[in-house]
């Protein structure tokens, strides 16, 4: 197990990476919103630490960006840390770039949006911690 999947808590096997790329990845880097390329079957670890945002020696970006997801439904999940948290700092850094996520993924306005979520025992759905409601409510 390598040290993002300890951090993580998820192991990478072939089921996650699955899920993995059935969504779309995001992050807001410098007040910019980076969309990944679709169809990556990795964390978004990995995906920083491609990038070069950060390393297994150094993953304080992991705490620091605020990072989301789009999910196979087209609902949006934002949140930060390993622990996928969210909290009154991050929500207005999330929803500063919420329009040009809706326009550059062309997402539907009756989409959902979740803050954070809880990591389930294994094979589980993953729950989010906060609904904000649909995306056409919070533009």
């Amino acid at each position: 197990m390598d040290t993002f999947e300890r951090k993580y808590g998820v192991k990478e096997d072939e089921k996650t990476r699955r899920v993995h790329a059935s969504r779309r990845m995001f992050c807001i880097y410098q007040d910019q919103l980076v969309i990944a390329e679709p169809n990556l079957p990795y964390s978004h670890a990995v995906w920083f630490e491609k990038n070069g945002w950060m390393s297994e020696q150094e993953d304080s970006f992991m705490n620091d960006a605020v990072r989301g997801i789009v999910d196979s439904e087209g609902d949006v999940y934002f949140y930060i840390g390993y622990d996928f948290r969210v909290n009154r700092q991050i929500e207005p850094i999330f929803f500063r770039h919420l329009g040009e996520l809706v326009e550059k993924l062309g997402l539907m306005p009756d989409a959902r949006i979740f803050g954070g979520s809880v990591k389930p025992e294994s094979g589980k759905r993953w729950l989010p911690r906060k609904e904000y409601g649909q995306i056409k409510d919070n533009l």
